[in-house]
């Protein structure tokens, strides 16, 4: 479990190693680099697996990463509240990727 403000996100998981379901979430991409987690960008979606899959910052996240990419994923199926609570987390954290 990873707490980002406030709110509990499943993983850190290993993108290249997890199959991901199509769950509806907010999402963070992260690093990890000496037994540090950096963040990279936040997003929500309502179908996970497809959007990883496809994602128009993914160049970002590679150029970003240490080579390996993590995802932190807090399941919300209300996308109101996914807008918001991704929101709340970009205005509170400086990511190297975001809105593109």
């Amino acid at each position: 479990m990873l707490n980002i403000l406030s709110y509990q996100f499943g993983g850190p998981f290993h993108e290249a190693s997890t199959n991901f379901n199509e769950v509806a979430c907010v999402y963070v991409i992260l690093d990890s680099f000496r037994d540090k987690l950096y963040y990279i960008d936040v997003g929500e979606t309502d179908k996970l697996k497809t959007r990883l899959a496809t994602h128009e910052r993914r160049e970002c996240w590679e150029r970003n990463s240490n080579g390996d990419i993590y995802v932190a994923v807090y399941r919300e199926d209300n996308t109101d509240r996914r807008l918001r609570i991704e929101r709340e987390i970009r205005e509170a954290f400086k990511f190297p990727c975001g809105e593109e």
